[in-house]
């Protein structure tokens, strides 16, 4: 016997209840967004690390996991993300496609995280890029498809939480040499520190004060107001107000939190960003955002938009929906020269729409544990095949059976 059957850590097996679940929620996420156009593609699991790592963000490319392909000697990778594949495959294979493109995907992704970090390393993502459009109408589109998405899977007192990297890649640029000083700074929220290392900075005075106030600039929509007032970040707080211009036209129900100093994705992200999260879950259940230079590194320039579900941060919260998940009967013959009636019986069944599970050869003690375990389930019944017309359905709602002589009738008055 095999000594060791624990797994490594940050992986998981999902059971049929938890596995149920997970595909329920991605199925309704990825079919609303089928309403709104998107098309779904299909990446792989891994690919050669090189074309991989050009489209990752500077975060993402430490959590990379690679391993050499024994049958080439390539450096080959596990995705960390599925986002750069697709803007691989846009390059290579869709770049004569009309735009604007909308895709969609779901799968696995792997990533390195440190022993002791209680983080997954197989996370479960589903997610939506609309390439070619670079406008608020664009933006606000994938910001309401990802708030109507979490609300049609029964997420509720959800939050926008929004903001522009254009406006601290315009500013840090002009920091010098204390750049990643400042960028830490802002990073830990920490206003002592960020003003000490901004008086040491070359950067213009005005500059200077408008990194000084963006931690400040935090809140609802008056943080706008007061925003507008820095000259030199008029530009992007204009581009934000245009975006949330387009969202309130979808009339979501939705709170909305402004941060000017956010710093996630700085180096990926172009424009607009933005998390939804619920006051009822301790995690975004949405990221995404504007990225018009990715599509470039492969080759082909494009603005992008997008956003990515890990799933499972869904699961204890999404409204379940138990009924698509039910065994509808189980089918037991009483005796083995019963079997062909038996399949014939629960194929009639499925092709009609139920899901059936068939129970052959089952011992006399093996079928009254069956029937038993009838009672406790939310089954309609077992349907005991007694002889070719003598139907007996052993109802799991009352406990109580009926007898019928063919499955029409069983159909007609059983359930």
């Amino acid at each position: 016997m095999i000594d060791r059957l624990s797994l490594p850590q940050g992986v998981k097996d999902y059971i049929p209840e938890k596995a149920e679940e997970l595909r329920r929620i991605e199925d309704g996420l990825l079919e609303e967004f089928s309403r709104w156009g998107y098309r779904k593609v299909i990446t792989p699991l891994f690919e050669y690390l090189e074309p991989l790592s050009v489209g990752l963000g500077d975060d993402l490319k430490s959590k990379v996991m690679k391993f050499v392909d024994p049958s080439t000697g390539e450096i080959v990778a596990l995705r960390p993300d599925i986002t750069p594949q697709i803007a691989r495959i846009v390059a290579t294979q869709l770049k004569d496609t009309s735009s604007p493109l909308r895709l969609c995907y779901n799968g696995r992704v792997v990533r390195f995280e440190e022993k002791g970090s209680g983080k997954e390393r197989e996370i479960f993502q589903v997610g939506c890029e609309l390439i070619g459009l670079n406008s608020a109408e664009a933006d606000g589109e994938i910001i309401a498809l990802g708030i109507k998405s979490l609300g049609r899977s029964g997420i509720k007192k959800l939050v926008l939480d929004i903001g522009h990297t254009g406006i601290l890649r315009n500013l840090l640029g002009k920091t010098g040499d204390l750049r990643k000083e400042v960028e830490e700074a802002i990073k830990k929220k920490d206003q002592e520190a960020l003003e000490k290392s901004i008086r040491k900075s070359k950067a213009p005075k005005n500059v200077k004060e408008a990194i000084i106030c963006l931690p400040n600039l935090y809140g609802g929509r008056e943080v706008l107001d007061e925003a507008k007032k820095i000259v030199s970040i008029r530009k992007y707080i204009k581009e934000l107000e245009n975006v949330l211009n387009v969202v309130d036209d979808y009339q979501l129900d939705c709170e909305v939190n402004i941060d000017l100093a956010e710093l996630r994705g700085f180096n990926y992200y172009t424009g607009v960003t933005f998390e939804i999260i619920s006051h009822l879950i301790p995690t975004p259940l949405i990221r995404g955002g504007r990225y018009d230079e990715l599509m470039g590194k492969y080759g082909y320039d494009a603005p992008a938009t997008g956003f990515a579900v890990e799933v499972e941060s869904l699961l204890d919260y999404s409204k379940s929906n138990l009924e698509n998940n039910q065994i509808h009967f189980v089918v037991i013959p009483k005796k083995p020269s019963l079997r062909r009636e038996a399949i014939h019986l629960t194929e009639w069944l499925r092709s009609s729409g139920f899901k059936v599970v068939l129970d052959l050869n089952l011992s006399p003690k093996q079928r009254e544990l069956r029937i038993k375990e009838n009672r406790s389930s939310n089954y309609y019944g077992v349907i005991l095949l007694e002889t070719p017309r003598k139907l007996k359905l052993i109802e799991s709602r009352r406990g109580s059976s009926k007898e019928f002589s063919n499955l029409e009738e069983l159909l007609k008055g059983g359930i």
